[in-house]
């Protein structure tokens, strides 16, 4: 298997995702809802490749995200979570 592929089995499908994709993953399914800002501490990647990725995660319908603000005002957080 190639260093930038890596093979997951879902359900009888393949699916080719990248080291930092499976990572990403795997780190959501672990520890659960994350914000970016959690998962660039957590993976020690630059928050713009993590955003890239996130994106690439969601348009194949493996994770989505929602965001919340806790009865703050400004901005909601925005967390990243498997999908059901």
């Amino acid at each position: 298997m190639a260093k930038s592929e890596m093979i997951e089995i879902i359900q009888g499908s393949k699916e080719f995702l990248s080291p930092l994709q499976y990572n990403i993953l795997k780190t959501l399914r672990s520890l659960g809802p994350l914000t970016r800002k959690d998962l660039v501490k957590e993976l020690k990647n630059p928050r713009t490749t993590i955003y890239d990725n996130l994106i690439k995660l969601q348009k194949r319908k493996r994770i989505e995200k929602y965001s919340r603000n806790n009865g703050r005002i400004g901005r909601p957080s925005v967390f990243w979570k498997m999908r059901d």
